[in-house]
């Protein structure tokens, strides 16, 4: 058994949860507590170590903050083992891909895809706060704590890409763009290559829920050309202010439906009480969705105004099926979640 030693404690590695390019990241046994944490194995080599110094500062930052009330994953503490960087974390359960792909990919449930959106919508307000952008918001960095104990209670986790916001504006060129985020959640401000703030976040959280809602990614394109071709087919082209400012615009040919389509149409004529609850409710969020997959980052809905719309505060839901079972099992699984705090 591989054993590492920090200077408070003992870690004995009980298996790999997974491995990339820079690391690996382990589950271990901490000595002396007896509980099981997550360590992030980091290769400490050179052309690595900017990225190593700044995710360890905006964990360190985060560090300072309730990271049950603001749903970040929680560094217990970092060292060097045999010239490689370990984060010990806290141990959470799985990500938000893994739970589909146990599944089978079926679409989760609306009133289950606000509590997640709390969550992270908090989180994202958060960084905003702080002045820093994740850069890779995905199904696979947000993770549910223990689905059983507390269904859908999830934390924002992997800050390696993350980033303070004036350093964009700083490193701001052609050859940037490709290496931040994930394709399929890129936004069009990144792949068409103009100045960019912590709005890219929003918009790959709205990929997201929209991915939870279908089961399947809304634009998975197989590279940069055919993701804007995606968005473009189902959400017209972007500004032409945008277009002209671009310095990546010349490289898209654009082709020219709707993220309307995202609501149910094959429903009864005579629909009950709680079928109207539910169709309610997606219409809420199918609104929300629409604000936060704004082509315009300047006109995307901010985390902190998201936060106030009725899909999350169920206000609307509340006022016209307030006596259906629908609404309130949606008010339970939202309070289970939060009495994790």
């Amino acid at each position: 058994m591989f054993v590492m030693h920090s200077d408070t404690d003992v870690y004995d590695m009980v298996d790999i949860l997974g491995k990339g390019t820079f690391g690996e990241v382990a589950k271990c046994w901490k000595r002396s507590t007896g509980q099981f944490v997550a360590i992030k194995i980091l290769n400490s080599f050179t052309e690595r170590s900017g990225y190593l110094k700044s995710e360890l500062k905006i964990l360190k930052i985060l560090g300072t903050f309730n990271a049950d009330k603001f749903y970040f994953i929680h560094l217990f503490e970092y060292f060097n083992d045999n010239d490689k960087l370990c984060l010990v974390f806290e141990l959470l359960e799985q990500n938000l891909f893994e739970f589909q792909k146990d599944h089978n990919f079926a679409p989760i449930p609306v009133r289950h895809i606000r509590t997640i959106s709390k969550q992270v919508l908090t989180a994202l307000q958060k960084l905003k706060e702080l002045s820093i952008a994740h850069t890779d918001i995905k199904p696979e960095n947000i993770m549910l704590v223990n689905h059983s104990r507390y269904p859908f209670k999830v934390k924002l986790i992997d800050f390696g890409s993350a980033m303070p916001l004036p350093s964009f504006y700083a490193s701001l060129n052609e050859y940037t763009f490709p290496k931040i985020k994930s394709r399929f959640y890129r936004a069009p401000e990144i792949l068409l290559g103009l100045p960019f703030c912590e709005q890219m976040d929003m918009w790959s959280f709205g990929c997201v829920i929209v991915e939870l809602h279908l089961g399947w990614p809304l634009y998975p394109g197989s590279n940069e050309y055919d993701q804007i071709r995606y968005i473009v087919e189902t959400q017209g082209l972007p500004k032409i202010k945008q277009l002209s400012s671009g310095i990546k615009t010349h490289l898209r040919i654009f082709t020219l439906s709707s993220l309307d389509q995202l609501e149910r149409t094959n429903i009864e004529s005579f629909p009950s009480a709680e079928v109207k609850a539910e169709l309610h409710d997606q219409k809420m969020m199918v609104d929300l969705i629409k604000k936060i997959l704004n082509l315009d980052p300047s006109e995307r809905i901010r985390a902190n105004i998201a936060l106030k719309h009725a899909f999350i505060t169920m206000q609307k839901l509340k006022l016209q099926y307030k006596n259906t079972a629908y609404y309130g099992i949606s008010i339970q699984r939202t309070n289970k979640s939060a009495c994790f705090l």
